[in-house]
């Protein structure tokens, strides 16, 4: 522990307030989270105060309260949604005025909606993401499990049955939501 705190005193001589974290950057914020995940420390408050500080940021049009608010709805509702769905819920994707592509599935920022989550105590809710359809192939359990990596969530076994196992999670967890 001491190490790690000599290290991230180097990296950051100011002091982690939350007056420092609210005048850093989306992106310096989460090289914060990736140091912390990094040093296996996503529980320290620095890192817990970093979380909360970027899921008040919207980037290139993605809302995360939005996005999260529309996941918890499909968990209590039990439908998958589809990263088009959540485009348009987040405020990335305007079907009037824009053209789908690839662009807007870049932009959803999957990962912060993990992190988002992982701070907040809820269960990992970007397992009600599927394709079109709340069709699930192996490229959405894969994605998925990048984002609990992200969120330096452990996990081990078959990619789609931990995906069906925080599926399932976020369902009954919604009920009392």
């Amino acid at each position: 522990m001491a190490a790690f705190q000599a290290y991230f005193d180097i990296l950051y001589p100011e002091p982690m307030t939350p007056e420092y974290l609210k005048s850093r950057s989306p992106e310096q914020l989460e090289t914060i989270i990736s140091r912390h995940r990094d040093a296996g420390k996503m529980d320290s408050p620095t890192c817990v105060d970093a979380m909360a500080e970027l899921s008040t940021r919207t980037v290139k049009g993605f809302n995360l309260k939005l996005a999260i608010e529309h996941l918890i709805e499909a968990a209590k509702t039990e439908t998958p949604t589809d990263f088009k769905q959540i485009a348009i819920a987040s405020g990335v994707f305007d079907p009037e005025t824009q053209k789908w592509g690839n662009w807007a599935t870049g932009a959803l920022k999957l990962d912060r909606m993990c992190i988002y989550c992982r701070s907040h105590g809820i269960p990992q809710l970007t397992a009600m993401l599927g394709n079109v359809g709340g069709k699930t192939n192996d490229a959405v359990t894969i994605g998925f499990l990048k984002g609990l990596d992200a969120a330096g969530i452990e996990h081990s076994g078959e990619p789609r049955a931990i995906y069906e196992e925080h599926r399932l999670a976020c369902i009954e967890w919604a009920k009392s939501a």
